[in-house]
């Protein structure tokens, strides 16, 4: 199969995460599905007026190690889309890994980084050519109607076949030792590792975001509903990643991101384009 510069609508499981009855949270066993966090982080992020600025921020992302309780949220008006709490990510390193869930996308560090989550039953996962834009998210039902919910935009900047061997080998150089941690050294099958755009180093203009807000308040925000022409997108599609049957030129990846970054704004977010690396901590 040939590389391909594609537009990915790809589902993930959205639930919320809630706290264990000490008021942390384990890492998550792989027993049960994936679930979303929402985080506070240390990072940078676009403004609406697009000025740069860096500093604390608050926003949804996939982390499946430890996390410590910061506080839970007021959910205006009761609406259960709203995050119940909000959490900073952590973790501890371990020897024994079987049967914990890893983290991808894993959005900390210097680039977004994707790696493995569905590539093993949808081969046109491992060929996605640079310049592809990947936009996950998840299926809510939404005032009775089923409606699609956008967390990360990862733009393929480039990407490497591996074996699971090679993350503790050649591979290994010049990632994060968190991505090692809590991701890389629980890969058990060949893929292919796609490094993110970022706004200093974009193409074709477009890099990797996910909708943030600067920190504060006793709220977060509800994920931002996207919606886009049906040839690129289905609201109703909560499950196999659609798009990986089709070839997209250049003036349509943009055109979709321009939309993606447009919706995003519309909600009153903003674009987060970095977090810091979590807390490694010993046991």
């Amino acid at each position: 199969m040939d590389d391909r510069r594609r537009f990915v609508q790809f589902s993930h499981p959205g639930k919320e995460h809630e706290p264990d009855p000490c008021g942390k949270k384990a890492w998550s066993k792989n027993n049960v599905a994936h679930q979303r966090k929402f985080l506070s982080l240390s990072g940078e992020w676009i403004e609406q007026d697009g000025c740069r600025r860096h500093g604390e921020l608050y926003a949804w992302g996939e982390w499946e190690p430890e996390s410590d309780l910061v506080r839970e949220l007021r959910q205006p008006g009761a609406d259960p889309q709203y995050p119940r709490y909000l959490w900073n990510p952590y973790y501890v390193p371990r020897d024994d890994i079987r049967g914990l869930h890893n983290t991808d996308p894993f959005i900390f560090g210097e680039s977004f980084l994707y790696s493995n989550c569905r590539q093993g039953s949808n081969p046109g996962l491992t060929h996605l050519a640079d310049g592809s834009v990947i936009a996950f998210g998840s299926g809510r039902k939404i005032n009775g109607e089923r409606q699609w919910v956008l967390d990360t935009v990862l733009v393929v900047k480039d990407s490497v076949d591996y074996q699971p061997s090679d993350m503790r080998k050649g591979l290994a150089k010049g990632l994060p030792e968190a991505f090692l941690a809590v991701t890389g050294r629980l890969l058990a099958h060949k893929g292919r590792l796609y490094r993110g755009a970022t706004f200093d180093d974009p193409v074709d203009g477009m890099f990797s975001f996910f909708p943030a807000v600067p920190a504060g308040g006793d709220s977060g925000f509800r994920r931002p509903l996207i919606d886009l022409p049906g040839e690129y997108f289905n609201r109703r599609s909560w499950q196999a990643p659609k798009g990986l049957g089709r070839n997209r030129t250049n003036g349509q990846l943009c055109c979709i991101w321009d939309s993606l970054v447009r919706q995003v704004r519309d909600n009153g977010l903003v674009l987060g384009t970095s977090a810091g690396l979590p807390e490694g901590r010993i046991s």
